[in-house]
């Protein structure tokens, strides 16, 4: 996949990470809902480099959409919780697709997002993933 197509699927998901952000800071208090309204800071602040991005790479970055469909009923603080826990682990193997694509000067800033990204998630779920080769 080229950089530039790697990097509108990573817009896509930020602009889901946005929305769905809102949806965890409704459902939870305190110190979780400061932690989602900085993780909500942290992608508009990507989304708004991705988009700058496509525009220097020679693409048109597409509009987002009006709103998203979370993959299940965020009703509680125990759901936002493993949405906010998804949305992050989706998003760092996104951003590790465009630390691959993109040329070696762009290659770390963006495997450091894929980071912080799949650290969120393991704080958002309690739970480390085992990838392949882990064992």
């Amino acid at each position: 996949m080229s950089e530039s197509d790697s990097a509108v699927l990573l817009l896509d998901g930020t602009e889901a990470a946005v929305y769905a952000y809102g949806l965890v800071a409704a459902r939870v208090t305190g110190a979780e809902r400061s932690r989602a309204l900085a993780a909500m800071a942290w992608h508009r602040v990507q989304r708004d480099a991705l988009r700058a991005r496509l525009t220097v790479l020679g693409s048109a970055p597409p509009a987002a959409a009006a709103a998203y469909t979370p993959p299940f009923p965020v009703t509680d603080a125990a759901a936002a919780r493993r949405l906010a826990a998804l949305v992050e682990d989706r998003l760092a193997g996104q951003w590790a697709g465009l630390a691959a694509a993109a040329p070696a000067a762009r290659r770390t800033s963006d495997a450091l997002a894929a980071q912080t990204c799949a650290v969120r998630s393991v704080s958002w779920s309690g739970v480390a993933p085992v990838w392949n080769g882990a064992v």
